[in-house]
This record gives structure tokens, sequence and C-alpha cells, in this order.
């Protein structure tokens, strides 16, 4: 055998053996447009390296392991909720849940109105939440929230344990609520802390 075929012989090899770690790789698809920004968030997000695609891309014959809508505005979740869909995206998110598969929300923007919004219009919301997540859609999983806000006017015990099991090292309050003893005894023994804000 002559060095060349030797050569030749190894590297592709090699090749082979690149292309099946590539295709080992978990296949995702990021249900939006492809940004540069949205690719190191849900990059960020994920425990392990995956191919990422994007809605309109071609994927050739893989197969998503996971779907993930990198935000869900307030709009949308009332478009979802009643099973339409108002835009590109909705309509690929719907298609997807009609196909028995589940879709994770990286953020749900309603919740960054949690200390302003009326407490009804907050409810409403909240229970479209819990509508979409029998339809299979989703809060992301594998991070946990550093932060998590109540609006009550009274912090219990058990408000400060499910913000402790939630994997939250903060519980964000309103500015005026009342923290009962053992609430801070509770937070004292997990670790939370207790954060009065507007």
């Amino acid at each position: 055998m002559d060095v060349d075929a030797l050569i030749r012989s190894i590297a592709e090899e090699v090749m082979k053996q690149l292309q099946q770690q590539q295709v080992q790789k978990p296949c995702v698809m990021v249900l939006a447009n492809r940004e540069l920004s949205l690719v190191s968030k849900v990059e960020s997000c994920l425990e392990e390296a995956a191919d990422l695609y994007f809605l309109g891309e071609d994927m050739g014959d893989r197969t998503p392991c996971r779907y993930i809508l990198p935000s869900l505005c307030p709009g949308g979740m009332a478009d979802l909720a009643r099973g339409s869909a108002s835009t590109k995206t909705l309509a690929e998110v719907l298609r997807v849940l009609l196909l028995g598969k589940e879709v994770e929300v990286l953020e749900f923007e309603y919740r960054k109105y949690g200390e302003t919004a009326p407490g009804p219009l907050l409810s409403m919301y909240e229970s479209y939440e819990k509508t979409l997540a029998g339809f299979g859609l989703k809060e992301f999983s594998f991070k946990r929230p550093d932060t998590t806000r109540v609006r009550e006017s009274l912090v219990t015990e058990k408000i400060v344990e499910q913000a402790a099991d939630s994997g939250a090292s903060t519980l964000a309050v309103p500015t005026d609520a009342l923290i009962t003893p053992l609430a801070a005894e509770a937070a004292k023994n997990l670790s939370v802390n207790i954060l009065k804000q507007l």
C-alpha cells in the first residue's frame, strides 16, 4: 500500500466519523426567524450542544427532538388558547401542537407586567397559560428562575416554600406586603431572600 492511499483512507475514515458525530447531535426547532442573539440565547438554555433550525429552514430528513418558542406575547397566548393563529409563527406552533408535540416557551411576556397589571388581567393570562399547558405548550424547563414574583399583600410560609420549590433564590413582593413570622423563618431556613419592590 502506498503512502498516498493510506493518507486518503485515514482522511476518509476521519471525515466519516465527524459526519456521524454531527448527526448524533440532537435536533432542535426554534419557532422563530434566525437571529444571532436568538441563537446565543437558545444555546445558553440548552444543557447540551444541538443542531438548531429556525422557521423556514430545510432540515432535510431530520426530526426535531424539541420545539422551542423564544417568547409568547399576550395576544399570541389569547389566540392559541382559542385554538387560532394570527401569525405565521403561531400557525406553526398550532400545527406542532396538533401533531401532539410539546412546545417549550422561553419567555411568557405577560409576566413582565406582574407588578403593574391589574389582578383580573394578570389572572386571565395565568389561566391562558394553564390552558396552553394542557395543549402541550409549557415553560422551558431546564433553567430555573433566580427570582419569583408575587402580588399578594400577605406573604405566608406557603408562598416562600413554593418559591423555593421553583428553584428561586429571591422572592420579590410588593413594597407594602406583610410578611408573616413563619414566612420569614421559612425564607431563612430555605435560603430565599425576600425582596420588597414596586
